[in-house]
């Protein structure tokens, strides 16, 4: 018999994604989103909406749900404590979602031989200090009678969207060249979507409490990727830039943390404890010849492709 979850970002590009999979999988889904077109978007899909916002978390009546999928955003704490706090000794699975950029390095575009696997012990960049922070809460929950899951996913892609790629695919088709920062050999693991999507399912049905999986199938140098873009959109090759004018031009906290930094994971552990198989096209694949090229080749104006939640 299915179980009846609560997820939030019930209508964002991870969220979409993830309630699907679990619907499919005979699940019933309610899922959080901030405005009534939100709900009628989730509505049509199977999902029964609940309006409000993760700062409405601490008023959620929360009793008749099985378990709660958080993928919103790895950094609203007070959120994060609020479904602890609620979840406390009910035996309920709680899973978050974090990300693998708990582990950027603040490279500027320099390479790193490094790999993190899920026991390594280290200490976080403070920039993202809290949110492995909230890992860390999260797990020693299982202490309160939770049953807590961390998922790290790396950069995801997919359906043309992601969360990193539409800033540079935009920037691209707006300046007529793809950047990366200095050498551009910083590298980042990377996940389709859709078998991520199957991870969640994964992880709820066999994840013993207190799991913590770092997710990644692939990993690119992001020069690789914008010279993707450029190949994509036509524009030759990608072109280097200073670290600071990709900072004033993409954004100082995107550029620092995510596109010239390092990030390289094992998810070993996913593979054996969960049986996880990640069977989608790889990013670059499906960035030069798939989603993207069908949805941003020929795009003028485009948009995120992400409905907010």
């Amino acid at each position: 018999m299915g179980q009846h979850l609560f997820i939030t970002g019930a209508s964002g590009y991870l969220g979409q994604a993830v309630a699907q999979r679990l619907l499919r999988a005979g699940h019933r889904v309610s899922g959080l989103v901030r405005s009534d077109a939100a709900a009628k978007s989730v509505a049509a899909q199977g999902v029964t909406p609940v309006l409000g916002g993760l700062d409405d978390v601490p008023g959620l009546d929360l009793s008749a749900y099985d378990g709660v999928v958080d993928t919103a955003t790895a950094d609203h704490a007070p959120s994060t404590q609020a479904f602890l706090a609620a979840l406390a000794d009910t035996g309920r699975t709680f899973i978050r979602t974090s990300g693998t950029g708990v582990y950027t390095d603040l490279a500027g575009g320099a390479a790193s031989d490094v790999v993190y696997r899920e026991a390594d012990v280290f200490t976080p960049a403070p920039i993202v200090a809290e949110r492995y922070s909230s890992d860390e809460r999260v797990l020693a929950s299982a202490q309160d009678g939770i049953r807590p899951i961390v998922i790290r996913p790396a950069m995801v892609y997919g359906d043309g969207a992601s969360e990193q790629l539409p800033l540079l695919l935009r920037h691209a088709l707006g300046s007529g060249r793809s950047i990366f920062a200095e050498s551009g050999e910083n590298r980042w693991g990377n996940v389709y979507l859709y078998d991520l999507a199957e991870l969640y399912l994964l992880a709820l049905e066999k994840a013993d409490a207190g799991s913590v999986y770092n997710i990644a199938s692939g990993e690119c140098e992001m020069r690789q990727i914008a010279d993707g873009i450029a190949r994509m959109l036509g524009q030759g090759d990608g072109v280097s830039v200073p670290l600071d004018t990709a900072r004033e031009t993409l954004g100082a906290r995107w550029v620092d943390v995510a596109l010239a930094s390092n990030s390289r994971v094992d998810s070993t552990r996913a593979r054996e404890e969960l049986g996880w198989n990640p069977a989608g096209p790889s990013l670059l694949e499906d960035l030069v010849r798939g989603s993207y090229k069908r949805v941003w080749a020929s795009k003028g104006d485009p948009h995120d492709h992400v409905a907010k939640h």
